[in-house]
């Protein structure tokens, strides 16, 4: 960004409009003085400019260095006294904008540029009051003002060619696009036309033809694209064809004026706003205002820079790095995702969004009723995520960082869509990848990668949980090329409708451990849904009863020779354990932020009370210290140096932080953290299973203890 230091921008009024011109003023180097009655300034301002220094174009900034750069002043006068621009941003009343002018007028500089956000009032009408009336001018952006680049400079009556020339060539210094506009209006120019397209949006819901989330993806899906890169006058010019927008209009014109008498006139009754509100909060209730506003700075970001043929580079080092390319989690306070590259990073949006889209706003709902959404499958399957972490000849093999944050982004959402993904893509393949020969491989993993062939786990018991790994009760007998299984499985995830279940069974003639897959359909093998879970009930565990089933040879994991086996596959998903913890804790403490936010008691937020500021201080501290666990876990397995003792060391000091952590987002909550609504009870009680599969805490610490002392206390 530009450098103008030196100067000083007196920015009145701190809500979002002022805040955002704050954070661009102070990224190109001005000083900045914040002016506004309200009684938590101070909090206002750092919390969002903060928020906002991870978009600004150019960047992501340093909020530290913007912050040094901006003042909190209360007083009105001192604000303005000796500044070089006034930009102001109160309410939308005409008498209070008077006032503050006349205010503003006697207390700034007779040189400095004074200048309103105003969306809407003429400056002729806000001059009214002033000495000079000439001195103000209209600078109307768009909101946010440091990302969207328009601003509408609007001269009043007696507003003089000096006066625009100056706001024209400030605006142009902060990398703004400023148009004048010729003649004052109400509502200006950008904000008729958003209403006229709103109007008619409104309309359109009303008489049913679309729902409002299928309008957004018509507008952002047609007029939304092609008129960030070609306004109206343009794309109809280029739709003419080689005659132009004369021939585009002498032709279709009728038919376009006919339209026009048809547009719809909505009017904004009680009822319309509660429809349409309704439907629009339950569609975005899992998500944070700050992740839905990132998220659509990003994609303006990223549709000004192609439109521009720029990149936003950064031109300083964040304190707590962030990228514009991926915005940053609440739970991730050190950055811990900015180590994945580039284009891992855009992976990982791309199943942030999925999550956020499609699993959020039916969690909730499966969690209830106990039932898996079949139907998101082959949406999962379009993500093409499933199995990128091992080797295959067509494409490079993902990085087991990036395969454990796409496992934390779905357990962050729903820990249960989490753990359905862990047994297939990690129990299930990863047998077969690291079990199965070649031809095996071949066989079962192509349909299992795109999700046409689902995959369960089946190593525990009825009888048998930690000490499986020496006595299987389920046996496996050789006769000629088959093998005959017979036994019970219990809380086999994916086990009800999964196409191959992965079954280790101890051979009777060498007492060693082997692994078949049996495939859906084979007699002598049923599935019972297990009911009555308080945990992870959109998962659909089994109870697997095998009774002479038999089972090819061609069927036997040709690796899968005894229990040691098992393990190495054990190791592989242990960690991804461990990171689907964090994503719960994550979970869990996104939701108790929020609602600290906006729930209030004894008049103010809870979240200003310091008990909650420390519920939520520990919360984090324990989020970030299994995040970092989780991901030198990863790093170790990339350099296929973990070891089973690290693993289970991060499997147990995760999970036993992760009980507290949901503990005490549950507590923030008081009685409404027992309500599924809030969503914090679905990841206290998802906590518990994760808490307990995949090895204990008990087992995993003599794992660890062994490793320290070189002794087994096992038995």
């Amino acid at each position: 960004m530009s450098n103008r230091e030196g100067r000083t921008a007196a920015v009145i009024g701190a809500g979002t409009i002022g805040l955002s011109w704050a954070t661009l003023f102070a990224g190109h180097g001005l000083r900045v003085r914040v002016n506004d009655p309200r009684a938590d300034l101070e909090d206002t301002v750092q919390e969002t400019v903060r928020q906002f220094a991870a978009t600004l174009p150019g960047g992501p900034y340093d909020p530290e260095v913007l912050l040094g750069l901006i003042e909190v002043q209360p007083d009105l006068e001192q604000a303005v006294r000796g500044v070089d621009i006034v930009q102001e941003n109160g309410p939308e009343d005409i008498g209070v904008k008077r006032e503050l002018f006349a205010r503003i007028e006697r207390a700034a500089p007779p040189g400095a540029m004074l200048l309103s956000s105003t969306s809407g009032l003429m400056p002729t009408d806000m001059s009214a009051d002033m000495t000079d009336p000439g001195r103000l001018l209209v600078g109307h952006p768009f909101n946010p003002p440091h990302v969207i680049p328009l601003v509408e400079i609007v001269p009043g009556q007696h507003s003089s060619t000096a006066a625009v020339d100056a706001a024209v060539a400030f605006y142009t210094e902060l990398g703004k696009q400023p148009v004048v506009l010729h003649k004052e209006i109400g509502g200006f120019v950008a904000n008729r036309l958003q209403s006229a397209l709103f109007r008619e949006s409104v309309s359109l819901v009303l008489k049913g033809v679309v729902t409002a989330e299928e309008l957004d993806l018509v507008v952002t899906s047609s007029v939304g694209p092609r008129w960030a890169t070609a306004g109206p006058f343009e794309s109809y010019h280029l739709g003419g064809g080689p005659g132009g927008l004369r021939h585009l209009l002498e032709h279709l014109g009728p038919g376009m004026a006919r339209r026009w008498k048809d547009l719809g006139e909505p009017e904004l009754t009680a009822e319309t706003i509660d429809l349409l509100s309704t439907a629009t909060e339950a569609r975005f209730r899992d998500q944070s205002y700050e992740q839905r506003m990132a998220v659509r700075d990003r994609k303006q970001l990223a549709v000004l820079a192609a439109r521009d043929g720029t990149e936003p580079v950064a031109e300083t080092t964040p304190a707590r790095p962030v990228s514009a390319g991926i915005p940053q989690l609440l739970g991730d306070f050190y950055g811990y995702e900015q180590l994945l590259p580039a284009a891992d990073q855009e992976v990982l949006l791309r199943v942030r969004e999925f999550v956020q889209r499609e699993i959020a706003p039916i969690a909730n709902d499966s969690w209830s009723r106990s039932e898996f959404p079949h139907h998101l499958v082959p949406k999962i399957a379009e993500l093409g995520i499933v199995g990128i972490g091992y080797p295959r000849p067509d494409r490079p093999t993902a990085s087991r960082l990036l395969t454990s944050f796409i496992s934390l982004e779905f357990s962050r959402v729903d820990t249960s869509m989490a753990t359905f993904f862990g047994v297939h893509n990690g129990l299930a393949m990863g047998s077969i990848v690291f079990c199965g020969s070649p031809e095996q491989q071949e066989r079962w993993l192509p349909k299992m990668s795109t999700l046409e062939t689902i995959g369960a786990f089946a190593l525990t018991e009825p009888n048998g949980g930690s000490d499986v790994a020496g006595g299987l009760e389920t046996t496996a007998r050789r006769d000629g090329d088959t093998w005959v299984l017979n036994g019970a499985k219990r809380w086999i995830g994916n086990g009800t409708f999964a196409d191959v279940v992965v079954v280790w069974a101890r051979d009777t003639a060498d007492d060693q451990v082997k692994g078949f897959v049996v495939e859906q359909g084979t007699p002598g093998f049923t599935a019972t849904k297990m009911e009555g879970k308080l945990a992870l009930r959109t998962v659909q565990n089994a109870d697997i009863t095998l009774t002479d089933c038999r089972i090819p040879e061609a069927n036997r994991l040709q690796g899968a020779n005894s229990f040691r086996d098992t393990g190495k596959v054990l190791r592989h998903t242990r960690g991804g354990v461990a990171w689907n913890s964090v994503g719960c804790m994550m979970g869990a403490y996104e939701a108790a932020v929020d609602y600290a936010k906006t729930r209030e008691q004894f008049g103010r937020p809870i979240g200003k009370f310091q008990l909650i500021q420390d519920h939520l201080a520990k919360m984090l501290g324990n989020i970030t210290a299994s995040l970092a666990m989780g991901v030198r876990v990863a790093q170790l397995q990339d350099a296929d140096l973990c070891t089973d003792e690290q693993a289970a060391l991060a499997k147990l000091f995760v999970t036993t932080r992760m009980r507290e952590t949901v503990a005490s987002g549950r507590e923030i909550f008081g009685g409404n953290g027992v309500l599924l609504e809030y969503n914090v009870a679905r990841f206290f009680n998802d906590a518990e299973a994760l808490y307990s599969y995949e090895g204990t805490r008990e087992i995993n610490t003599l794992l660890v203890g062994r490793a320290i002392t070189g002794l087994g206390a096992f038995v």
